[in-house]
């Protein structure tokens, strides 16, 4: 699967998987729950056909994810995102 991310500031790189599993298993997902949020977060490319994504699209993708797996590591990482975006009006 080749998918390009769109960043904020407008430059292009490849979709790395390995970036949500070092992320959320910071949150405090354990490896196994990762490796489901991204089977799910991968799956929901396919499903959209998405070859090109913004990475507030997978942001927004690994939140209802994460929620569904563990409410605990769910509100940390919101919490962390929310932080990383003090400066934009993005709400969860």
């Amino acid at each position: 699967m080749n998918i390009i991310v769109t960043k904020r500031d407008k430059k292009t790189e490849d979709y790395d998987q390995e970036k949500i599993m070092r992320v959320v298993i910071a949150a405090g997902l354990n490896r196994l729950e990762a490796e489901k949020l991204i089977d799910y977060v991968n799956k929901w490319f396919i499903e959209k056909n998405k070859n090109i994504v913004t990475s507030l699209q997978i942001r927004d993708r690994v939140v209802i994810e994460i929620q569904k797996l563990n409410k605990a590591a769910a509100a940390k990482f919101i919490s962390y995102e929310k932080y990383k975006d003090r400066n934009y009006k993005i709400n969860y």
